[in-house]
């Protein structure tokens, strides 16, 4: 019997995808922190079926999507995706995030975004088109939510200020249609949602919000992991208290 196309070339997708790239089997391996023996492998022996995160990171490196690469991937095993396979990537402290990370799934989420943070003044340097991005994903359809700090709980009157300078920061979006904004009186885990993708970011005890791991989330199916703090997302939403009137502050 002659040799079908897909015996002889394995994964003609795959390796059609990593020659269109700048990648080699080795550069890739590197990327992914895969052995070249392994990706070798998904080259050629077209049954290889990569855990769910390696395929994810292997078609965001060569620019596909997943399950272009592996059409049986949704079904490998055929159970649930593990918390591993949900975890693309995670940082040490959040000033390691590249810049571009905060906003770019919100740019082509079409679903929802959803923002809970405890301070997010940092948003105002890792994501200065923050309010334009989530102007423009609510007029496209997307659902925004964001539950900021409740300025009426902080502990001190320097606290406070620094709360409604994190509402000013948001003011613009007020009256939005498709954006609600709301205060919450405190969080366990701020969490950055687009779609599928979340940017989790736990907190430590004595730590700073700063210095704390962020970890990069996607979510799978019934996905365990990310169900748990998108649970978390929908408890912060449904006890939040609207934000019915902005109050930007002045300086003299």
């Amino acid at each position: 019997m002659p040799a079908t196309a897909t015996t002889l070339h394995g994964n003609a997708r795959l390796r059609s995808a990593l020659t269109a790239s700048e990648h080699t089997v080795e550069s890739l391996a590197r990327a992914i922190g895969m052995d070249p023996r392994t990706v070798e492998r998904w080259l050629n022996e077209p049954s290889r079926t990569p855990y769910a995160r390696h395929a994810l990171a292997t078609a965001k490196l060569l620019h596909t999507d997943p399950y272009e690469l592996w059409p049986t991937l949704g079904s490998r095993h055929k159970a649930t995706p593990a918390p591993r396979d949900e975890l693309l990537t995670w940082f040490p402290t959040r000033s390691a995030v590249p810049g571009d990370l905060w906003t770019r799934a919100m740019l082509t989420a079409t679903d929802r975004i959803d923002i809970a943070v405890t301070c997010g003044l940092f948003l105002a340097d890792t994501a200065p088109d923050l309010n334009r991005i989530l102007t423009e994903r609510a007029a496209a359809g997307a659902r925004v939510r964001l539950a900021l700090p409740d300025p009426s709980t902080a502990p001190t009157q320097a606290e406070a200020t620094r709360l409604l300078l994190v509402e000013d920061l948001f003011a613009d979006l007020h009256g939005r249609s498709g954006v609600r904004l709301a205060r919450h009186a405190g969080l366990a885990n701020d969490v950055i949602r687009a779609d599928d993708h979340l940017l989790v970011m736990p907190k430590v005890d004595g730590c700073p919000a700063a210095a704390a791991p962020v970890l990069h989330l996607h979510r799978l199916e019934t996905a365990p992991l990310t169900a748990a703090y998108l649970t978390g997302v929908d408890h912060v939403f449904s006890t939040a208290i609207p934000h019915i009137s902005p109050r930007r502050l002045t300086t003299a």
